[in-house]
């Protein structure tokens, strides 16, 4: 059975709202869920909707509660709650275009479901698509959080002020940068559904390709201002589909399923840049390679020396294990362990200064 449930409220609006869908692709974890519509409820001003896309997960029931509970409170609002229920598992690329798709707002700004928002993210969205409305995609600044957005963690700043990230002025590399991570990303939906596609399903990236879409075409605005929360520490859940189960193990990420991932990026850098007839490629692997050897590498801490060997051998088969960055980093793990962790803990101070 599937699910439609968008409704117009003829109650009395008490707060402004923006022509903003917030799309969240749901798969399990109905508490974080609960979180997230917690924060989106307490903004500043109201998004026009927010389109859920349940997955066809375990927790199904659980979800579908969580947003019959908070229906009512957005409504009362002016904020439709468009919850939809796929009849097959879509996986994370399926879904994420069905939740721009089914959106009826002009902008889609996505959410993962276990994150949130800060106050003020839907204003401060509003004001910036405002004033830069030909902008195809805008991506944001963030905080990290563990298990309260109140407590941050960090911040995950590109720049300090607003820019406009695009071909011919920025790296390549600001693709990847700019949108590795979903939540407060926000595409105009109509552009997307031009070029929505099922090629790139089971990448984990659809969002990157997008980005390569946008950077080569009107460019990838960016909100300097820390407008959403980003969750710390959630094991992922992908596997779950056919496009998925071959490579990704629901609750961890294995070296396959990493690599496939990196596979894919450097797979989309290529296609996208051969139709604008650019080189999105090259930067973008040295990007991988050096800067984003650090996250991999800081998610495999304390992991078995064979589960790392495997991981270095995926890695030098995609070409990304030359630089030394990487060797120092397989070193450092392979040689202390768990106690490498404390390198990394540090230079994430140093990284992601409040």
């Amino acid at each position: 059975m599937e699910m439609n449930s968008v409704t117009q409220s003829s109650t009395e609006i008490h707060r402004k709202t923006a022509d903003i869908s917030v799309g969240v692709p749901a798969y399990s974890r109905p508490g974080e869920l609960e979180e997230l519509l917690r924060s989106i409820y307490a903004q500043t001003v109201l998004p026009g909707e927010i389109t859920i896309c349940e997955d066809k997960s375990p927790e199904r029931e659980q979800i579908r509660a969580v947003v019959e509970r908070w229906r009512k409170r957005f409504t009362a609002d002016g904020c439709v709650i468009n919850y939809i229920e796929n009849e097959k598992n879509l996986g994370f690329d399926g879904n994420l275009r069905r939740v721009i798709g089914d959106s009826h707002c002009r902008w889609v700004m996505l959410m993962g479901n276990d994150d949130a928002m800060l106050p003020h993210c839907i204003e401060t969205s509003a004001k910036y698509l405002s004033e830069n409305s030909s902008m195809a995609m805008v991506s944001r600044s963030f905080v990290r959080f563990d298990e309260s957005a109140d407590k941050f963690l960090g911040v995950s700043r590109l720049s300090n002020q607003n820019q406009v990230y695009r071909v011919g002025d920025s790296q390549p590399r600001m693709i990847f940068r700019t949108t590795g991570f979903i939540a407060g990303l926000i595409i105009d939906r109509h552009w997307a559904e031009r070029l929505a596609t099922e090629r790139y399903d089971g990448t984990l990236y659809y969002q990157i390709y997008l980005a390569a879409e946008a950077f080569c075409e009107q460019g990838i605005g960016y909100i300097a201002e820390p407008i959403v929360a980003g969750r710390s520490g959630n094991a992922p859940l992908f596997g779950a589909s056919a496009s998925e189960g071959e490579v990704h193990i629901p609750g961890s990420y294995s070296p396959k399923g990493r690599a496939k991932m990196w596979a894919s990026v450097l797979r989309i850098a290529r296609d996208v840049g051969a139709q604008f007839h650019v080189d999105l490629e090259t930067d973008i692997k040295h990007d991988l390679e050096v800067k984003q050897s650090f996250h991999i590498f800081e998610m495999y801490v304390g992991s078995d020396r064979a589960i790392l060997k495997e991981m270095r051998d995926e890695l030098a088969a995609l070409g990304l294990f030359d630089h030394p960055l990487p060797r120092f980093l397989y070193a450092l793990n392979y040689t202390l362990g768990r106690r490498a962790g404390f390198f990394y803990y540090g230079m994430r101070k140093v990284l992601q200064r409040k």
